[in-house]
């Protein structure tokens, strides 16, 4: 059966989530999310999903960080 809401360890990851928009990080990070949650209803969770899970959340919260930051200021009078 094929799990298009989930993706497995075994199937390809991004090597640098940087390069993705922010729509294409956030569905990655529900799909991994939804693999755990299945992970754990059948046994444990595999190591590989929970360090997508962690690189995942690593980008989100960087992008977060830059998103909050102030703008720079020229030190230009208005």
């Amino acid at each position: 059966m094929d799990h298009n809401s989930r993706i497995t360890p075994e199937e390809l990851f991004p090597a640098d989530l940087t390069i993705l928009d922010d729509t294409e990080v956030e569905v990655l990070n529900s799909k991994v999310r939804r693999e755990l949650d299945a992970e754990y209803l059948d046994s444990n969770p595999e190591p590989e999903t929970e360090g997508r899970l962690e690189e995942l959340t690593t980008e989100l919260n960087r992008r977060d960080l830059v998103t909050a930051q102030p703008p720079h200021e020229t030190g230009d009078p208005l």
